[in-house]
């Protein structure tokens, strides 16, 4: 006799002790497909990048491709905050990239491959500078927004 799937939540996946049968009934497959900056609040276009959305992926997961940014600073995203946790991936061409990052009233300036860790409720915002690679954004809530 077959069982029903086990349906978990994010945060189920992340803290709870389960089995590699429960994981795999969990598994999911989505495709990253092109989804505007400008789909985002506090976000805008901006010509070097190109941004692509796991739709249907259990958390908010975003790829953010940079092509070639000129040095400058481009102010596509504008300081704001969530309700649950985000974790952000600067991974930069061996070209380089530069982001430039404000936490709260910090502000940090990365050229190497980094991992961010924002808490809720932490003011923030990414916005590169010059160069080529990705800017992953997780966002440790349900995937199903934009």
């Amino acid at each position: 006799m077959m069982s029903a799937p086990i349906r978990r939540t994010t945060r189920d996946l992340l803290t709870a002790s389960i089995s590699p049968e429960d994981l795999l009934d969990a598994a999911v497959v989505c495709a990253n497909v092109p989804s505007p900056l400008s789909s985002v609040a506090f976000h805008r276009e901006v010509e070097c990048i190109r941004r692509f959305f796991a739709a249907g992926f259990p958390v908010h997961l975003a790829i953010h491709r940079v092509d070639d940014a000129e040095p400058a600073r481009r102010d596509y995203t504008e300081l704001h905050t969530h309700d649950v946790p985000e974790i952000n991936l600067i991974l930069p061409d061996p070209t380089g990239l530069e982001y430039r990052v404000e936490l709260g009233d910090s502000v940090h300036h990365l050229v190497e491959s980094t991992s961010l860790w924002i808490p809720p409720g932490v003011p923030h915002a990414a916005n590169v500078v010059r160069g080529s690679g990705y800017l992953v954004a997780v966002r440790l809530d349900h995937g199903g927004a934009t």
